[in-house]
């Protein structure tokens, strides 16, 4: 896998979302009239900078993630040019986010996980050249789009089936309820 770089501008792009749901074979959400607490998006201090994220867009933590007890709402913010990666970031503390991934996509399994949902392992970087990319996959983040609600699952080595190996081949395309509360943005 190539180094992965995230300097530069990074820019909000109102289209890429639409774009990004098409391409995954999603019909946009249809348009809803703004509510109290959508009437404007709250701009959140994130690794990219400040942006705008509308209500639906925050998820809620349903158990503290271990070492961030404190950290309870997060944003999903997906780059365009760095799919399948996605981050999760803290609206909480802006120097705290994590970069997932879908399990499917470091070819685990889990048989305890509704298939329903994507579970996302968070990511781990090579300590040294050469070595491939892996994810921690004894604790995958479960999101459930219609709540707005995620959790951190511990499951046992027995349960989970695959080498947590990234393999690039593969794709896994993103349900329509998490890819419509994901922030994309566009890099220029």
């Amino acid at each position: 896998m190539g180094e992965h770089s995230f300097h530069g501008r990074v820019t909000l792009n109102p289209a890429m979302q639409d774009a990004n749901l098409a391409r995954a074979g999603v019909q946009s959400p249809p348009a809803q009239t703004a509510g109290p607490q959508d009437a404007a998006p709250q701009v959140v201090q994130t690794r990219f900078g400040p942006l705008p994220v509308q209500a639906h867009q925050i998820w809620r933590s349903t158990s503290p993630l271990p070492g961030f007890e404190s950290l309870q709402s997060h944003a999903l913010i997906g780059l365009e040019n760095e799919r399948p990666f996605l981050w999760l970031q803290s609206i909480d503390d802006a120097a705290v986010s994590f970069l997932l991934a879908p399990a499917a996509q470091f070819g685990l399994r889990y048989g305890r996980v509704s298939a329903a949902s994507l579970p996302m392992v968070m990511v781990l970087l090579p300590g040294q050249v050469g070595q491939p990319l892996r994810a921690h996959g004894q604790a995958p983040l479960v999101f459930d789009a219609q709540t707005g609600q995620f959790a951190q699952h511990i499951i046992e080595a027995a349960e989970v089936e695959g080498d947590g190996v990234f393999d690039p081949q593969v794709v896994v395309p993103l349900p329509s309820g998490l890819a419509a509360r994901m922030l994309a943005l566009g890099t220029s």
